[in-house]
């Protein structure tokens, strides 16, 4: 008996020591792993950063410019066009299906001669022809020819549109209309850099797009000022004002009869 009550002490004893040690490694496993949590982190990290690297570079890479057609240009000079001559030089080439095909490449001014913006981009834009040679440079005036307004999405100007092959492929967005940069839009979409040593001179404030608004009427807001005095007079005649006045001056008139009567009596 006294044996056997001996060998379950052992073995109670055993037991105990047992789930200590199975208590002590268990407490160990959390450290090993944050240590192996800790050392996985900056590996994904790296990872991470490699991943992004590559897409950047790729971006870089997929980025295409439109193909222009050198030689194809007369005139160093912008030419001013009317909806008629825009259509005729904006003709699509069958033959060119993408941008990555060769063709000829405008750049097409949207303005209007009463407009402010417009006469301070106009120098500007009179210089570009001797900056970029091979690409056409055109004027219209929106406000007289509308026909590519609507499709070109033309709400305002001025507005400098790239056209590639008769296909409008870029819109300038930038708040500056100067030379540089109408020149970083063109070489930002056809990668033609601009030629050396460009400015402006004092011959692109004469022209051809004028840089000074004329002084002459505008028949449109005439009309509109006319329309809107109109208006304001017929409803100004609706009002209990305009009754106010009418019986003011009727009274006074009536007034005015009486004492003359009266002093003729007299």
């Amino acid at each position: 008996m006294y044996g056997g009550c001996k060998l379950i002490l052992i073995g109670v004893l055993a037991f105990l020591a047992l789930g200590e040690e199975i208590l002590e490694h268990s407490s160990e496993s959390p450290n090993l792993s944050n240590d192996t949590i800790e050392s996985v982190l900056p590996h994904n990290t790296t990872l991470n950063n490699d991943q992004n690297g590559d897409s950047t570079e790729k971006a870089n890479k997929t980025q295409k410019f439109v193909q222009c057609l050198t030689g194809q240009v007369n005139s160093l000079e912008v030419q001013l066009t009317n909806d008629t001559e825009l259509i005729k030089l904006i003709q699509v080439d069958p033959k060119v299906t993408d941008r990555d095909g060769p063709a000829l490449c405008v750049l097409v001014l949207f303005y209007s001669k009463h407009c402010q913006f417009s006469a301070m981009a106009a120098p500007h834009f009179n210089a570009l022809p001797r900056a970029f040679p091979d690409i056409k440079m055109v004027a219209i005036n929106a406000i007289i020819y509308r026909l590519f307004n609507t499709q070109n999405g033309i709400v305002g100007v001025p507005s400098l549109l790239l056209f590639h092959n008769g296909r409008s492929v870029a819109k300038f967005n930038g708040t500056e209309y100067t030379l540089d940069s109408f020149s970083q839009f063109i070489t930002k979409h056809t990668g033609i850099p601009a030629v050396e040593k460009m400015a402006v001179t004092s011959a692109d404030f004469s022209g051809p797009v004028t840089n000074v608004p004329p002084k002459e009427y505008d028949i449109f807001l005439i009309l509109s000022w006319l329309f809107i005095i109109f208006c304001g007079g017929y409803y100004f005649t609706q009002s209990k004002w305009w009754r106010w006045i009418v019986e003011a001056i009727k009274s006074n008139w009536r007034e005015s009869e009486a004492h003359a009567q009266h002093e003729h009596d007299d």
